[in-house]
């Protein structure tokens, strides 16, 4: 049995398997659709959703099991997070982007810090912005100062803590970088997404300030989480034993954002299912669209192209295990290998971009060209999302070019 499975088989909940998970969360699809335009005008989902979610473990799932979590593989997570994304792509993005930091704060934290931020119901929420926006001065107690402005801090709205990068100051001298873990009393949410995005409004991926916060000494950690090669220690793995918890940050933040597309891939190709069901073709003798062969060809170019997305990002998903069960050997993380996870993700998102351009452009004026609609919005949401400074692929390849060759590399924001 691996490590990852042992863990698993002792996780706090044994009458839940993640097969349930996925199920509870495709339960919600109809509930989710229904509150897309609220969504979008709140910037997140509702309070009674995040009571659904938590009522059915979603925040749980990556969490350790020692402290109340599940701590399924990110497998599970990432088709959860498709179920949801399935049914509001702006929903998934919050979700998934605070949820998901379950796997970090089991993974770069010690066993003291988990146990203070880890709630009694085994829950932790957490937006991680891992660029050094703020600074962590040491204090005479041994504690740390927070200070700064982080902005796209997705997944905020219902967060328990934030991750954020930071500038180890220590007397005037800056010694470092790290990530700083700070209590949600200790930041301010800034109300300044929802208005001005062009799609992924309700992702929740406000700004947040902390102005001063005091954290104690476990709290702040040494490193650069974007560092591909070494970066952050994992102390997680030694105290739960499980691989995943020594996985490296930078393979798995791509599988987030990629879970949501496919969701947001899904959930267009139900829309053009329904507009193809419910409308007809233009003419003398109209059939319902779906009887017409070159719908039907949109459908199933469209239907192919997402779902050897979805066979890529679970494929990339069980990669991501693999390499944090050799890491855990010794061997440590391969930078190459890693950047595999982002470019083959990156190729599975061009694909999503592509049905959904496809399913946009022949729906028609009256539903992609109509505001309100939901395929605009899904179309919306995915021009968004390939905004994100982790999706442009071709900057990547490059990174991925200059690692197999042994070369310098390049790397400018």
């Amino acid at each position: 049995m691996t490590a990852i499975a042992n863990a698993q088989s002792e996780q706090s909940d044994p009458g839940l398997s993640p097969e349930d998970l996925i199920e509870r969360a495709r339960s919600f699809r109809d509930h989710l659709r229904s509150e897309q335009d609220a969504t979008d005008d709140r910037g997140t989902y509702s309070p009674e959703t995040h009571e659904l979610f938590r009522e059915a473990g979603l925040y749980r799932t990556l969490v350790p099991s020692r402290f109340g979590g599940l701590e399924f593989d990110v497998k599970t997570f990432v088709k959860m997070v498709v179920e949801i994304a399935r049914g509001c792509p702006g929903t998934g993005w919050c979700l998934s982007l605070g949820a998901g930091h379950g796997l970090q704060i089991g993974s770069l934290w010690g066993e003291k810090a988990q146990s203070q931020a880890i709630g009694e119901n085994g829950e932790f929420i957490a937006p991680m912005r891992g660029i050094p926006m703020g600074t962590a001065t040491r204090q005479d107690d041994g504690g740390w100062a927070i200070e700064g402005k982080w902005d796209y801090c997705s997944g905020s709205p219902y967060a328990t803590h934030a991750i954020v990068g930071v500038r180890i100051m220590e007397g005037d001298e800056m010694t470092g970088q790290g990530l700083a873990l700070v209590p949600r009393n200790g930041w301010i949410l800034q109300d300044d997404w929802r208005h001005r995005a062009f799609g992924m409004r309700g992702s929740g991926s406000n700004s947040i300030i902390v102005e001063g916060a005091r954290v104690p000494d476990e709290f702040v950690v040494r490193g650069n989480v974007l560092q591909l090669e070494g970066g952050l220690d994992t102390p997680g793995y030694e105290v739960h034993k499980n691989a995943m918890y020594a996985g490296h940050s930078t393979g798995f933040l791509q599988l987030e954002i990629t879970s949501v597309l496919v969701g947001c891939g899904y959930a267009a190709l139900d829309e053009y299912e329904r507009i193809l069901r419910e409308k007809k073709t233009l003419g003398p003798n109209p059939v319902p669209r779906f009887h017409n062969k070159d719908f039907q060809r949109y459908w199933g170019l469209a239907s192919g192209k997402i779902h050897a997305a979805e066979d890529v990002l679970l494929q990339m998903s069980e990669y991501f295990a693999e390499l944090s069960e050799k890491a855990v050997t010794g061997a440590g993380f391969d930078a190459e290998e890693l950047q595999s996870i982002n470019s083959s993700t990156h190729h599975a998102v061009n694909l999503i971009w592509e049905a959904v351009e496809l399913l946009f452009r022949t729906s028609g004026t009256s539903e992609g060209g109509s505001n309100g609609s939901k395929m605009q919005r899904y179309y919306r949401d995915i021009s968004t999302a390939r905004t994100n400074i982790g999706l442009q692929y071709e900057a990547y390849a490059t990174v991925v070019a200059q690692q197999h060759f042994d070369l310098q590399l390049d790397i400018r924001a």
